[in-house]
Protein backbone atom coordinates (compact mmCIF):
# COMPACT_ATOMS: atom_id res chain seq x y z
CA UNK A 1 0.00 0.00 0.00
CA UNK A 2 1.22 3.17 -0.95
CA UNK A 3 1.92 5.91 2.33
CA UNK A 4 0.17 8.97 -0.11
CA UNK A 5 -3.13 9.74 1.76
CA UNK A 6 -5.87 8.84 -0.25
CA UNK A 7 -8.31 11.75 -0.77
CA UNK A 8 -11.51 12.78 -3.09
CA UNK A 9 -9.69 15.82 -4.20
CA UNK A 10 -6.10 14.53 -5.53
CA UNK A 11 -8.03 11.18 -6.89
CA UNK A 12 -10.61 13.65 -8.86
CA UNK A 13 -7.42 15.86 -10.40
CA UNK A 14 -5.44 12.85 -10.87
CA UNK A 15 -8.10 11.88 -13.44
CA UNK A 16 -8.74 14.75 -15.09
CA UNK A 17 -4.53 15.25 -15.16
CA UNK A 18 -4.37 11.82 -16.73
CA UNK A 19 -7.36 12.26 -19.19
CA UNK A 20 -6.16 15.86 -20.40
CA UNK A 21 -2.64 14.47 -20.98
CA UNK A 22 -3.53 10.71 -23.05
CA UNK A 23 -5.88 12.79 -25.33
CA UNK A 24 -4.60 11.23 -28.27
CA UNK A 25 -4.80 7.83 -26.74
CA UNK A 26 -8.41 8.52 -25.30
CA UNK A 27 -9.09 9.11 -29.29
CA UNK A 28 -7.27 5.97 -30.05
CA UNK A 29 -9.26 3.73 -27.66
CA UNK A 30 -12.60 5.13 -28.21
CA UNK A 31 -12.42 4.54 -32.04
CA UNK A 32 -13.72 1.61 -32.27
CA UNK A 33 -16.50 1.03 -29.70
CA UNK A 34 -17.97 4.75 -30.31
CA UNK A 35 -18.24 3.49 -34.49
CA UNK A 36 -20.06 0.58 -32.65
CA UNK A 37 -22.22 2.25 -30.06
CA UNK A 38 -23.87 4.44 -33.09
CA UNK A 39 -24.22 1.24 -35.19
CA UNK A 40 -26.20 -1.06 -32.43
CA UNK A 41 -28.57 2.42 -31.73
CA UNK A 42 -28.65 2.75 -35.52
CA UNK A 43 -29.73 -0.68 -35.85
CA UNK A 44 -32.15 -0.77 -32.72
CA UNK A 45 -34.09 2.39 -34.27
CA UNK A 46 -33.81 0.77 -37.78
CA UNK A 47 -35.46 -2.28 -36.94
CA UNK A 48 -38.46 -0.26 -34.30
CA UNK A 49 -39.53 1.95 -37.12
CA UNK A 50 -38.94 -0.40 -40.26
CA UNK A 51 -40.07 -3.30 -38.87
CA UNK A 52 -41.41 -2.99 -35.71
CA UNK A 53 -39.25 -5.21 -33.71
CA UNK A 54 -37.87 -4.26 -30.35
CA UNK A 55 -34.19 -5.29 -29.18
CA UNK A 56 -32.51 -3.73 -25.96
CA UNK A 57 -30.02 -2.27 -26.33
CA UNK A 58 -28.45 -1.82 -23.11
CA UNK A 59 -26.59 -5.40 -22.98
CA UNK A 60 -24.82 -4.38 -26.18
CA UNK A 61 -23.52 -1.21 -25.13
CA UNK A 62 -23.14 -2.51 -21.57
CA UNK A 63 -20.19 -5.01 -22.93
CA UNK A 64 -18.63 -2.13 -25.39
CA UNK A 65 -18.21 0.33 -22.71
CA UNK A 66 -17.09 -2.57 -20.31
CA UNK A 67 -13.78 -3.65 -22.58
CA UNK A 68 -13.59 0.16 -22.80
CA UNK A 69 -13.28 0.60 -19.08
CA UNK A 70 -11.14 -2.45 -18.78
CA UNK A 71 -8.39 -1.73 -21.53
CA UNK A 72 -8.56 2.28 -20.09
CA UNK A 73 -7.70 0.82 -16.80
CA UNK A 74 -4.28 -0.62 -18.26
CA UNK A 75 -3.85 2.49 -19.74
CA UNK A 76 -3.43 3.99 -16.66
CA UNK A 77 -1.95 1.48 -14.50
CA UNK A 78 0.70 -0.12 -17.57
CA UNK A 79 1.16 2.62 -19.96
CA UNK A 80 -0.18 2.67 -23.31
CA UNK A 81 2.38 -0.53 -24.69
CA UNK A 82 -0.15 -2.56 -22.78
CA UNK A 83 -3.75 -0.79 -23.49
CA UNK A 84 -4.59 -2.29 -26.94
CA UNK A 85 -8.32 -4.21 -27.83
CA UNK A 86 -5.98 -6.82 -29.94
CA UNK A 87 -3.29 -7.13 -26.74
CA UNK A 88 -6.43 -7.48 -24.70
CA UNK A 89 -7.53 -10.54 -26.97
CA UNK A 90 -4.69 -12.22 -28.12
CA UNK A 91 -2.80 -12.20 -24.40
CA UNK A 92 -6.00 -11.88 -22.13
CA UNK A 93 -5.41 -10.45 -19.04
CA UNK A 94 -2.28 -11.78 -17.42
CA UNK A 95 -0.34 -11.66 -20.96
CA UNK A 96 -1.48 -15.41 -21.50
CA UNK A 97 -3.59 -17.14 -23.66
CA UNK A 98 -7.32 -16.91 -22.26
CA UNK A 99 -8.24 -20.12 -20.69
CA UNK A 100 -11.48 -21.37 -19.88
CA UNK A 101 -11.09 -21.92 -16.13
CA UNK A 102 -10.32 -18.32 -15.73
CA UNK A 103 -13.21 -17.25 -17.95
CA UNK A 104 -15.65 -19.49 -15.60
CA UNK A 105 -13.86 -17.68 -12.55
CA UNK A 106 -14.80 -14.39 -13.88
CA UNK A 107 -18.42 -15.07 -14.91
CA UNK A 108 -19.06 -17.16 -11.68
CA UNK A 109 -18.22 -13.83 -9.63
CA UNK A 110 -20.33 -11.62 -12.22
CA UNK A 111 -23.10 -14.02 -11.34
CA UNK A 112 -22.94 -13.84 -8.02
CA UNK A 113 -22.67 -10.00 -7.74
CA UNK A 114 -25.61 -10.17 -10.30
CA UNK A 115 -27.77 -12.90 -7.75
CA UNK A 116 -27.20 -10.51 -4.70
CA UNK A 117 -28.96 -7.45 -6.64
CA UNK A 118 -31.60 -9.58 -8.29
CA UNK A 119 -33.33 -11.11 -5.51
CA UNK A 120 -33.56 -8.22 -3.43
CA UNK A 121 -34.55 -6.43 -6.62
CA UNK A 122 -36.95 -8.54 -7.10
CA UNK A 123 -38.60 -8.94 -3.65
CA UNK A 124 -38.92 -4.92 -3.95
CA UNK A 125 -40.20 -5.16 -7.19
CA UNK A 126 -42.87 -7.71 -6.16
CA UNK A 127 -43.86 -6.17 -3.09
CA UNK A 128 -44.56 -2.64 -5.37
CA UNK A 129 -47.22 -5.05 -7.71
CA UNK A 130 -48.62 -6.29 -5.02
CA UNK A 131 -48.94 -2.75 -2.91
CA UNK A 132 -50.14 -1.03 -6.13
CA UNK A 133 -52.84 -3.76 -6.89
CA UNK A 134 -53.91 -3.95 -4.01
CA UNK A 135 -54.61 0.30 -4.11
CA UNK A 136 -57.08 -0.83 -7.18
CA UNK A 137 -53.87 0.72 -9.59
CA UNK A 138 -53.87 -1.30 -13.40
CA UNK A 139 -50.85 -3.33 -13.88
CA UNK A 140 -49.94 -2.66 -17.36
CA UNK A 141 -46.75 -3.38 -19.26
CA UNK A 142 -45.62 0.19 -19.19
CA UNK A 143 -46.19 0.22 -15.19
CA UNK A 144 -44.61 -3.15 -14.53
CA UNK A 145 -41.32 -1.67 -16.27
CA UNK A 146 -41.66 1.21 -14.53
CA UNK A 147 -41.72 -0.43 -11.36
CA UNK A 148 -38.42 -3.00 -12.44
CA UNK A 149 -36.93 0.80 -12.84
CA UNK A 150 -37.23 1.90 -9.99
CA UNK A 151 -36.78 -1.17 -7.77
CA UNK A 152 -33.69 -1.50 -9.36
CA UNK A 153 -32.11 2.04 -8.98
CA UNK A 154 -33.24 1.62 -5.29
CA UNK A 155 -31.37 -1.49 -4.71
CA UNK A 156 -28.07 -0.18 -6.88
CA UNK A 157 -28.15 3.25 -4.15
CA UNK A 158 -28.22 0.69 -1.20
CA UNK A 159 -25.85 -0.94 -2.61
CA UNK A 160 -23.45 1.07 -4.22
CA UNK A 161 -21.25 1.65 -0.83
CA UNK A 162 -20.35 -2.15 -1.17
CA UNK A 163 -20.30 -2.32 -4.69
CA UNK A 164 -17.97 0.85 -4.95
CA UNK A 165 -15.30 -0.81 -2.49
CA UNK A 166 -15.73 -3.75 -4.45
CA UNK A 167 -15.13 -2.12 -8.03
CA UNK A 168 -11.75 -1.69 -7.28
CA UNK A 169 -11.49 -5.60 -7.99
CA UNK A 170 -11.57 -4.67 -11.30
CA UNK A 171 -8.50 -2.61 -11.50
CA UNK A 172 -6.77 -5.56 -9.92
CA UNK A 173 -8.79 -8.05 -12.71
CA UNK A 174 -7.41 -5.57 -15.72
CA UNK A 175 -3.54 -5.46 -14.43
CA UNK A 176 -4.21 -9.74 -14.49
CA UNK A 177 -3.54 -9.91 -10.57
CA UNK A 178 -5.42 -13.42 -10.93
CA UNK A 179 -3.98 -13.66 -7.13
CA UNK A 180 -5.79 -10.40 -5.67
CA UNK A 181 -9.35 -11.29 -3.68
CA UNK A 182 -12.11 -9.80 -3.50
CA UNK A 183 -11.40 -10.12 0.36
CA UNK A 184 -8.40 -8.55 -0.03
CA UNK A 185 -9.94 -5.84 -1.84
CA UNK A 186 -12.64 -5.47 1.34
CA UNK A 187 -10.13 -5.04 3.98
CA UNK A 188 -7.88 -2.59 2.51
CA UNK A 189 -10.72 -0.66 1.40
CA UNK A 190 -11.93 -0.16 5.54
CA UNK A 191 -12.80 2.96 6.78
CA UNK A 192 -12.98 4.64 3.12
CA UNK A 193 -16.40 3.63 1.92
CA UNK A 194 -17.30 6.94 1.86
CA UNK A 195 -14.57 8.75 0.55
CA UNK A 196 -14.60 6.61 -2.54
CA UNK A 197 -18.54 6.77 -2.53
CA UNK A 198 -17.44 10.25 -3.11
CA UNK A 199 -14.73 10.13 -5.42
CA UNK A 200 -17.13 8.18 -7.93
CA UNK A 201 -19.92 10.57 -7.49
CA UNK A 202 -17.86 13.76 -8.07
CA UNK A 203 -16.39 12.38 -11.12
CA UNK A 204 -19.64 10.64 -12.51
CA UNK A 205 -21.79 13.44 -11.49
CA UNK A 206 -21.03 16.60 -13.45
CA UNK A 207 -20.13 15.76 -16.91
CA UNK A 208 -23.00 13.32 -16.81
CA UNK A 209 -25.49 16.17 -15.99
CA UNK A 210 -23.71 18.30 -18.67
CA UNK A 211 -24.37 15.45 -21.02
CA UNK A 212 -27.90 14.26 -20.32
CA UNK A 213 -29.30 17.94 -21.15
CA UNK A 214 -27.02 17.88 -24.25
CA UNK A 215 -28.36 15.11 -25.66
CA UNK A 216 -31.76 16.28 -24.74
CA UNK A 217 -31.57 19.48 -26.39
CA UNK A 218 -30.76 17.85 -29.73
CA UNK A 219 -33.27 14.83 -29.57
CA UNK A 220 -35.69 17.93 -29.28
CA UNK A 221 -34.18 20.21 -32.42
CA UNK A 222 -33.78 16.93 -34.48
CA UNK A 223 -38.25 16.69 -34.01
CA UNK A 224 -38.76 20.08 -34.64
CA UNK A 225 -36.42 20.28 -37.36
CA UNK A 226 -38.02 17.01 -38.85
CA UNK A 227 -34.52 15.22 -39.23
CA UNK A 228 -34.70 11.48 -40.85
CA UNK A 229 -34.55 9.55 -37.70
CA UNK A 230 -30.85 7.90 -38.78
CA UNK A 231 -29.32 11.17 -39.15
CA UNK A 232 -30.23 12.36 -35.84
CA UNK A 233 -29.53 9.07 -34.12
CA UNK A 234 -26.03 9.56 -36.02
CA UNK A 235 -25.66 13.08 -34.85
CA UNK A 236 -27.60 12.27 -30.58
CA UNK A 237 -26.13 8.46 -30.34
CA UNK A 238 -22.20 9.79 -31.18
CA UNK A 239 -22.32 13.11 -28.98
CA UNK A 240 -23.97 10.71 -26.09
CA UNK A 241 -21.58 7.57 -26.98
CA UNK A 242 -18.46 10.17 -26.66
CA UNK A 243 -19.41 11.79 -23.73
CA UNK A 244 -20.52 8.44 -22.37
CA UNK A 245 -16.70 7.57 -22.91
CA UNK A 246 -15.59 10.48 -21.33
CA UNK A 247 -17.05 10.20 -18.21
CA UNK A 248 -16.21 6.70 -17.92
CA UNK A 249 -12.27 7.17 -18.71
CA UNK A 250 -12.77 9.54 -15.76
CA UNK A 251 -14.36 7.61 -13.45
CA UNK A 252 -11.96 5.06 -14.29
CA UNK A 253 -8.81 6.71 -13.39
CA UNK A 254 -10.07 7.45 -10.09
CA UNK A 255 -10.87 4.05 -9.25
CA UNK A 256 -7.41 3.40 -10.58
CA UNK A 257 -5.39 5.84 -8.76
CA UNK A 258 -7.95 4.79 -5.32
CA UNK A 259 -6.55 1.27 -6.12
CA UNK A 260 -2.43 2.52 -6.65
CA UNK A 261 -2.74 4.36 -3.28
CA UNK A 262 -4.81 1.46 -1.24
CA UNK A 263 -4.21 -1.68 -2.54
CA UNK A 264 -0.60 -0.77 -4.09
CA UNK A 265 0.84 -1.51 -7.32
CA UNK A 266 3.91 -3.28 -8.38
CA UNK A 267 7.26 -1.66 -9.77
CA UNK A 268 7.27 -0.72 -13.01
CA UNK A 269 3.31 0.02 -12.79
CA UNK A 270 1.42 3.05 -13.24
CA UNK A 271 4.47 4.74 -15.64
CA UNK A 272 2.45 8.02 -16.12
CA UNK A 273 3.84 8.50 -12.19
CA UNK A 274 7.38 8.38 -13.32
CA UNK A 275 7.22 11.25 -15.50
CA UNK A 276 4.89 13.20 -12.75
CA UNK A 277 8.17 12.70 -10.26
CA UNK A 278 10.56 13.89 -12.55
CA UNK A 279 8.64 16.90 -13.37
CA UNK A 280 7.96 17.67 -9.54
CA UNK A 281 11.89 17.12 -9.45
CA UNK A 282 12.91 19.68 -11.82
CA UNK A 283 10.89 22.13 -10.47
CA UNK A 284 11.39 21.65 -6.64
CA UNK A 285 15.32 22.03 -7.33
CA UNK A 286 14.96 25.82 -7.96
CA UNK A 287 13.14 26.37 -4.89
CA UNK A 288 15.72 24.40 -3.05
CA UNK A 289 18.64 26.49 -4.41
CA UNK A 290 16.84 30.20 -3.59
CA UNK A 291 16.11 28.68 -0.08
CA UNK A 292 19.65 27.74 0.75
CA UNK A 293 20.90 31.01 -0.77
CA UNK A 294 18.42 32.26 1.42
CA UNK A 295 19.83 30.45 4.75
CA UNK A 296 22.04 33.11 6.51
Amino acid sequence: MSEQKFTVGSSITESYRFLADHMPHFFRLIYGPLILWVMVMVGEQLLLIEYDIHINSVYFLNVITATFAIVWYRQFLLGSDYASYRLLIKKGFSNSPLSFKRISRALLRVLVVSLVLLVPTLLLSFSMMVYFHGQGVPLSEAFIQELAFKSTLIIMLVFSPILIRLSLYAAGFALGRTSLRMQDIWERTRGYTVTLWWVTLRAFLPLSIYSYILTLFLDVMSEKLSINYIVSTIIIETLAGFLTFMILAIVVAANAEAFRILIGVRDGDVPHRNGLKKNEAVHSEPNRRQASKATP
